[in-house]
């Protein structure tokens, strides 16, 4: 018994030091270590579990920081992915998605992106109420997935690389607004009436 204890603890030991970690728990080590939050639906199981994700990953969640995570609606489909010899429905393949953007200001999105997670369930035509609820838990399982492949997306980010991009946009946003006075100037000088020519007798 001692043996196997002693097993258990050294392959669990290993699996740590590898940086292993049960899927939904630990934190991630975040670039991002401030953003204001704001979502389609903030009070939505996603939108919640988004911004308790990000507090438990050390993310100060403030109005005042510099960018912006935007998230939009969870969008959910579900379509038939193989059919019984009767053409009656055997399996359903179910689609979670959401889109997401990282802002500054009133700047065009400086990144967007989205994060999707699919899965397929046998349905019983016998036991409806048992593929409901199978239907359900799976649901809450991808919303976890697609709160955990977010993370990762976010990880990935930099301040720096925010701010290469916030200047980019700026710069961009500055020179659409100067051809616009352009093109303002030259249309304005093109409506002015035009002298006629005097002519000496």
């Amino acid at each position: 018994m001692l043996k196997r204890t002693m097993t258990v603890l050294s392959l669990a030991f290993l699996m740590t030091a590898c940086g292993f970690q049960l899927r939904g728990t630990g934190t991630m080590q975040m670039a991002l270590n401030e953003l204001n939050f704001s979502a389609r639906d903030a009070l939505s199981p996603l939108g919640k579990q988004v911004k308790d994700s990000l507090d438990n990953n050390q993310v100060n969640l403030s109005g005042g920081a510099p960018f912006t995570l935007y998230l939009g609606p969870e969008e959910t489909s579900r379509r038939t992915a193989s059919f019984t010899a009767g053409t009656r429905s055997a399996e359903y393949r179910l689609t979670s998605s959401v889109n997401y953007e990282l802002r500054s200001g009133a700047l065009p999105a400086l990144i967007k992106d989205k994060v999707e997670v699919q899965r397929t369930y046998a349905h019983n035509q016998d036991n409806v109420t048992g593929s409901s609820q199978e239907e359900a838990v799976l649901r809450e399982e991808m919303r976890r997935d697609l709160v955990m492949q977010l993370m990762i997306r976010l990880q990935a980010i930099t301040p720096a690389q925010l701010n290469e991009l916030q200047d980019t946009a700026e710069r961009r946003q500055a020179a659409e607004a100067q051809a616009r006075e352009a093109a303002l100037r030259a249309q304005q000088h093109a409506d002015e009436p035009q002298q006629s020519p005097i002519s000496l007798p």
